[in-house]
């Protein structure tokens, strides 16, 4: 009795390693996807002088995602990088006007967020369905550095992410002045609206 119980317990030493290193293995297969500028999209939307909406975009210069979706809220994070010179909004004037006296593209040419921690994350009721990410981040716009939060819904294949959000920002926080035409004043808030594509690298 006593030689099968030593036999037995041999033998399930010999194999807690090997159940560790699959445990750890499983559980440490970090993702990184490339994001892909061609196929992202980023818009910028603050009301003119007159109260009319106007729609700007600006490109994806590059940025990666990493994550193991076992551990998100240990292992997620998401580096982006904006090309601030990009700004259009399908009028040439405007655009150059902002681009120089606004967003100062040649002394302050890209615009950055870099994730800081995951605040909440949410699974998918079905396949179909997108997992609900809030993240703690830093933007830096026009040499300016604050602490934001965004909410994404994160669409997920084996081999592609599709991340999907918005959040507002105010112009003076980033010492952006606020345009006006004559005596009337723009906005102050913004409405940044985001699709950003992925696809995983070896």
């Amino acid at each position: 009795m006593r030689e099968h119980f030593m036999r037995r317990l041999t033998r399930s030493l010999l194999v807690l390693p090997l159940v560790l290193l699959h445990a750890y293995s499983a559980r440490g297969d970090v993702q990184r996807f490339h994001l892909n500028p061609d196929a992202s999209q980023i818009s910028a939307t603050i009301d003119d002088p007159f109260g009319n909406r106007v729609n700007g975009t600006l490109r994806l210069d590059r940025g990666e995602a990493r994550g193991d979706l076992d551990r998100l809220a240990e292992t997620a994070s998401v580096s982006l990088v904006l090309e601030a010179g990009s700004y259009k909004s399908n009028l040439g004037l405007r655009d150059q006007d902002v681009q120089d006296n606004y967003l100062e593209v040649k002394q302050y040419p890209v615009i950055r967020f870099e994730s800081t921690g995951v605040v909440k994350t949410e699974q998918p009721r079905s396949g179909a369905d997108p997992w609900l990410i809030t993240l703690n981040g830093e933007l830096e716009l026009h040499g300016v550095k604050r602490k934001i939060l965004v909410s994404i819904r994160l669409f997920y294949q084996t081999n592609k992410i599709v991340a999907q959000g918005q959040f507002p920002l105010l112009l003076e926080d980033y010492n952006i002045a606020v345009p006006r035409l004559l005596f009337l004043r723009t906005g102050n808030k913004v409405q940044v609206d985001f699709r950003i594509a992925g696809e995983r690298q070896p």
